[in-house]
C-alpha cells in the first residue's frame, strides 16, 4: 500500500477529529459533574442554614489562656513573635485558635544548603 498525500491528510485530518471530539466529551463531562456537585452542595447548605437559624442560647465561657511557649535557648524575642504571629495568621485564615506549645532549634546535622540540596535531588521520589 502506498502512502499517498491524500492518504496520509485523510489518517491525520481523522486523528485530529477524534482527539478533539475526544477533549470536548471530556469537558462536557467534567462540566456536568460540576453542576451536579454544586447543586447537592447548595441543598445541603440550605438545609445546615434552616438547622442553624434557631436560636440557642448558649452561655459564653471565657477565653482559657493560652500556654506560656517553652523557649530555648539563644531564640530572640523578636523571632517568637514573628513565629506566633504567623501562626496567628494561619489560624486566621481557618477561623481555628492556633497555640505556640515551643519554640526549639532543629536537630539538623546540615546547614540549610546541605538541606537543600538533600531536597533537590529527592524530589522525584
Amino acid at each position: 500500500m502506498e502512502m499517498t498525500n491524500e492518504f496520509v491528510a485523510s489518517v491525520v485530518i481523522s486523528g485530529l477529529v477524534i482527539v478533539f471530539s475526544a477533549l470536548i466529551i471530556l469537558i462536557l463531562f467534567v462540566a456536568l459533574f460540576g453542576k451536579i456537585f454544586d447543586s447537592i452542595n447548595s441543598k445541603q447548605k440550605k438545609a445546615v442554614t434552616k438547622k442553624t437559624e434557631e436560636p440557642v442560647s448558649i452561655p459564653a465561657k471565657a477565653p482559657a489562656p493560652a500556654p506560656v511557649p517553652e523557649i530555648e535557648d539563644g531564640i530572640g524575642d523578636e523571632v517568637i513573635a514573628v513565629i506566633a504571629a504567623a501562626v496567628a495568621a494561619m489560624g486566621a485564615e481557618t477561623g481555628k485558635k492556633f497555640a505556640l506549645r515551643s519554640v526549639k532549634h532543629s536537630m539538623s546535622s546540615r546547614g540549610a544548603w546541605g538541606n537543600a540540596g538533600v531536597s533537590e535531588s529527592m524530589r522525584n521520589f
